[in-house]
């Protein structure tokens, strides 16, 4: 890449008094070391330029500083700049200063938003053309403007938070651990830090958004298709706090010698790991009062619970769920309806982007009790399947989710009606399998007894024309009801992925099996 990419563009950058003469330096020798060109914009009050001081901070900026300023946000257009900035400091109090008299509860908002560099700064945020930057307090410009902001990921300085959040700005920390100096986030062609501290990474960012374009927008938290494609692509759906080994292992066996393309997704991204028991061909299932998993099975789990090992690597790095899926707004959200439009955008994206999968797979375990089951970025995912007409399998304890993927109009279970299996009754336990996660971190937490009786969720989802099928004291129960399959524990676990491939590439396709 050439060393200046930005060449021939201009970057406006908002300015007022009490600007920090260090962050207003950078903007100028950065963005010019990338061949942009840096115009000062100011509320100029019909003069024909204007000079402003900066901040005195001990230590930071000893003396006053003073810049003059020749360009009008009244006048100049934002279209005409690659990147529209709003510095540091006081520059956004400053310049949401209005001279009206006539202010009152019912329209101080209104006028707020229209003052010069609000108004501005709005007509950027409108054009995904331009790239929206806000350092620091910037995003006071934007608290007006809960059309504009809500649904947007920020970080800003914590003297303003407060107003973002009411706003309906989604705050984002940074990483923690993340150095003060490159405290970013980047949503799309909106950037922001929370410290002028952080303005060299900030001007990277704006570089890097202006380069990529309107067209790259967020990033794509999916993977990129095969090449060449696989016959089927499937989606594995595991919890982050502790799969049952096999009821992975089980159906991805059958996926892989069908030929097919899996990927795997987490709540939030993170390595899923195999509950310990489930990989130890000596658990003693006190229900069952035998052993669960052969000598062969635990050593395929320990195989892909290793990152080390060529199986284990393809866990490594989960798709996200949190980055790929909106999350609903609180209904008591100070912005609900600017949040729930934004929310509702990003749906229709996301459940767009699921036509390069055939089908989903939730697999089981005790850990989707705690991040998976009550996940509505889960039902929200399982809801994009079923109304896309696509196979929806899931496994044990993973079946509750579909007992409470709803339409949140309707609210009924999508399987009212339908014919399922799951952990029967007479398979819970007294003494449960402990959850990985918090088994590596701070905690070592056994829950006891299942926190629900499944049978009863599923027999209550599925209503009187509908039915709950635990089979118990058969070796295997799974269930077809299109697009339904449904395993009910470990056992289950390879016929669940082979009544998949039967339901997609059956000859006929199968539509209804086991009840």
């Amino acid at each position: 890449m050439t060393n200046t990419p930005l060449a021939g563009k201009k970057i406006a950058v908002l300015v007022e008094s009490q600007y920090i003469p260090g962050e207003i330096r950078l903007y100028r020798e950065r963005f010019a070391a990338y061949g942009a060109t840096v115009d000062l914009v100011s509320r100029l009050w019909g003069q024909p330029s204007l000079r402003f001081y900066s901040t005195v901070e001990p230590g930071v900026v000893d003396e006053i500083e003073w810049i003059d300023v020749d360009k009008d946000v009244a006048t100049v257009a934002p279209e005409d700049y690659a990147a529209v900035i709003v510095s540091a400091n006081y520059t956004s109090v400053r310049l949401r200063w209005s001279e009206r008299e006539d202010v009152t509860a019912a329209n101080a908002a209104e006028v707020a938003r229209s003052v010069p560099a609000a108004h501005f700064f709005r007509r950027a945020m409108a054009d995904p053309r331009i790239v929206k930057a806000a350092a620091c307090h910037g995003l006071w410009l934007l608290t007006t403007s809960p059309d504009l902001l809500a649904g947007r990921k920020v970080i800003c300085n914590k003297v303003v938070l407060a107003d973002v959040v009411n706003a309906g700005g989604l705050y984002t920390p940074c990483v923690a651990g993340t150095p003060e100096d490159r405290q970013v986030v980047v949503d799309g062609d909106l950037v922001t830090n929370n410290s002028w501290h952080a303005t060299e990474a900030l001007i990277d960012a704006v570089k890097d958004a202006i380069v990529a374009g309107p067209a790259a927008g967020v990033p794509d938290p999916l993977p990129p298709l095969p090449d060449p494609r696989g016959k089927r692509h499937v989606l594995v759906v595991l919890s982050e706090w502790g799969y049952w080994g096999e009821e992975l292992v089980g159906p991805l066996d059958e996926f892989d010698r069908a030929g097919w393309t899996v990927d795997f997704c987490t709540p939030n991204g993170r390595r899923p790991n195999a509950i310990p028991v489930s990989m130890d061909p000596d658990f003693f299932d006190p229900a069952l009062m035998r052993p669960v998993t052969t000598p062969a099975m635990a050593a395929k789990v320990r195989e892909i619970d290793d990152p080390a090992t060529a199986q284990g690597r393809r866990l490594q790095t989960p798709i996200s769920l949190a980055a790929w899926f909106p999350d609903r707004p609180y209904y008591s959200a100070p912005s609900f309806v600017r949040l729930l439009e934004a929310y509702n955008r990003a749906l229709a994206a996301a459940r767009d982007s699921i036509a390069r999968y055939d089908a989903v797979l939730i697999v089981g375990g005790s850990g989707p009790v705690v991040d998976l089951v009550n996940n509505q970025r889960v039902h929200d995912l399982i809801l994009a399947f079923h109304d896309a007409g696509k196979p929806i399998a899931a496994e044990c304890y993973g079946v509750a989710c579909l007992a409470f993927a709803r339409d949140m109009n309707i609210r009924k279970s999508i399987i009212w009606g339908k014919h399922v299996t799951g952990h029967c009754l007479e398979y819970d336990y007294k003494d449960g399998t402990a959850f990985v996660r918090a088994r590596n971190t701070f905690l070592d937490f056994n829950m006891g007894p299942p926190p629900y009786p499944l049978e009863f969720i599923l027999r209550d989802a599925t209503g009187p024309d509908g039915g709950f099928h635990g089979n118990f004291g058969h070796p295997t129960s799974v269930l077809v009801d299109y697009p339904f399959i449904t395993g009910r524990s470990t056992p289950d676990s390879t016929l669940t992925g082979r009544k998949l491939i039967e339901v997609l590439d059956g000859d006929p396709p199968l539509r209804r099996w086991g009840w």
